[in-house]
């Protein structure tokens, strides 16, 4: 991989403001094009369709109560606030998905200091495109909110630090307790990206404390109290950011104070239930999970990010510590989604976010001509100086090895990145609009099957309407979802874990196993077979007459 300087973003040739910002601009229109496009066509997600019939009741009832195995209430709220103002329907509950998905593409802009122009633009383009990411975007979930949240806390933190001294730090504090705030609202994960950062940030203040103890020659009390002395100015302004990270947990988990709720509770039972599903291993995988997603669908990012590691950990520049850390954020990422036995798809956006940033990095400085394009006007200039006429640009002894050298491994890398942005490109269309419902697909887990389109045509043509049409839904798992999401309407739909006992049927929807011709007569009732997901056979028994037009 690239040899040469050291990393330092204002060495980099830098583009044209006019330029950087249509460039920019083009990304992020595209980025927000690619996920809109046909948003509502996939068919529900078992957890989309619970998580928006959970919204439904928050908006018709204003009924809501935390319940760890959903996660937490910020998604129901804002989705509840989208259908009030747009409408009911799977497009709209996608949207909130989509914003922050997009939002957190445009963060990275933010970070123009440290990863330079290029890098933005690099990040900003693959993350624009990551199958995955534009995936879980289309998916009703509270993950892009997670992603947007954790990329506002870094950098917020990172300027706060930058402008420790200055009035400036207030607004990324409030950043910081605010995105916090947001995502511990959001999903439970938020705490172990929280134990993630916060080890770094004590690791890295213990070797600063030591660095300096020793550097001082103090003792180690005064050392401490020095130290201490230093921190104490921050304290108030501390406690009025987690006074206000307290304030927006509490307004979501009491939904808006209506319910009661403490602090304690909210994380007791969050923990509980999470360090439960992770001891009985409820969907367990082995460790390398997510490694197979990642070369399938993310190879540009998974082999640059990773050059990226090595890349900036053997520079020394300004932006050392920056790239320490996002180093550390990506593989502590990885290898904690790999350790948790709660393996699903939808948790690789978690590890692609900092791995996308960092191929971006690694990509913009490459690609810059910072040093290849300085080495050959440093060498026009020298041939010019030197007076030799018609000298090859490589005509030296020691320079010409190193040109063509460099030559090759540009062209070498460009070669990688434009296959895999091609397989990448592929795997992005294919399986967000193509293949989004195949069982097959990696990255669709437990997909409902499109199936119920077809299921719902054939029930809007009984001549018995939404007010009127007595359909009841059996299994006993009480995994019938999407089907309750989808019959909504129908004010007479039921739900039972096995068939009612002497009910005059319209409809009724039961496991595929079940012989209901032995209890219902087959004169009478016409059956209609489907999948409502891989492994779950459904049969829709119907009245005949419900097929006459009368």
């Amino acid at each position: 991989m690239q040899q040469g300087q050291d990393y330092n973003t204002k060495n980099s040739p830098e583009l044209s403001e006019r330029k950087y910002k249509i460039l920019g601009f083009l990304i992020i229109l595209f980025a927000l094009l690619i996920r809109l496009f046909d948003l509502g066509e996939r068919v529900f997600h078992h957890d989309e369709s619970v998580h928006a019939s959970f919204t439904l009741r928050l908006l018709e009832n204003g009924q809501y109560r935390y319940d760890p195995a959903y996660h937490g209430p910020f998604l129901f709220h804002s989705t509840a606030v989208v259908f009030h103002l747009l409408g009911i329907n799977d497009t709209t509950a996608r949207l909130i998905p989509v914003f922050f998905g997009v939002a957190a593409i445009l963060l990275l802009f933010v970070l123009k200091k440290e990863l330079g122009e290029r890098g933005v633009l690099w990040s900003a383009f693959l993350l624009s495109f990551s199958p995955s990411m534009v995936y879980f975007s289309r998916f009703f979930r509270n993950d892009p909110i997670i992603v947007f949240c954790t990329l506002a806390t870094v950098i917020g933190g990172i300027r706060y630090l930058e402008n420790l001294h200055s009035s400036k730090r207030y607004p990324y504090l409030i950043l910081v307790a605010s995105s916090l705030a947001i995502a511990v609202s959001s999903k439970e994960n938020t705490y172990l990206i929280i134990l993630m950062f916060g080890a770094y940030a004590g690791i890295y203040s213990l070797y600063r404390f030591y660095s300096d103890w020793k550097k001082e020659k103090l003792s180690l009390k005064k050392t401490l109290v020095l130290k201490s002395s230093a921190i104490f100015p921050f304290i108030p302004e501390i406690l009025i950011s987690g006074t206000l990270f307290i304030f927006i947990v509490m307004l979501f988990y009491t939904s808006l104070f209506r319910t009661p709720e403490t602090l304690f509770s909210i994380v007791e039972k969050a923990f509980s239930h999470w360090m439960e599903m992770h001891r009985i291993e409820r969907i367990g995988g082995p460790f390398y999970f997510y490694i197979p997603i990642l070369l399938v669908y993310e190879s540009p990012i998974l082999i640059f990010g990773t050059a990226g590691i090595i890349h900036f950990l053997k520079k020394k520049g300004e932006n050392t510590s920056f790239f320490m850390f996002l180093s550390y954020w990506t593989v502590a990422s990885l290898l904690l989604y790999s350790y948790l036995q709660e393996k699903v798809p939808w948790l690789v956006v978690h590890i692609v976010l900092p791995f996308g940033i960092l191929a971006g990095a690694y990509l913009g400085d490459f690609f810059s001509g910072t040093p290849g394009r300085r080495q050959k006007n440093l060498l026009e200039t020298e041939n010019m100086n030197s007076g030799t006429e018609n000298m090859n640009l490589f005509g030296t002894d020691k320079k010409p090895a190193s040109g063509t050298k460099r030559s090759i491994a540009h062209t070498f890398v460009a070669g990688i990145l434009a296959l895999t942005l091609i397989i990448s490109l592929a795997q992005c269309i294919s399986v967000n609009f193509y293949r989004n419902m195949e069982p097959d697909e990696l990255m669709t887990y437990s997909q409902a099957s499109p199936d119920i389109r077809q299921l719902m045509e054939k029930i809007g043509e009984f001549n018995l309407g939404l007010e009127t049409l007595r359909i009841s839904v059996v299994d006993p798992e009480n995994l019938y979802w999407p089907l309750p999401w989808y019959l909504r309407d129908y004010e007479k739909a039921a739900y039972y874990k096995k068939p009612p006992a002497k009910v005059e049927y319209d409809a009724i929807i039961v496991p595929a196993t079940y012989r209901m011709y032995e209890v219902i007569p087959e004169e009478k009732y016409a059956s209609y077979n489907f999948s409502l997901r891989p492994g779950k056979e459904f049969t829709l028994y119907y009245n005949k007459e419900l097929e006459k037009k009368g």
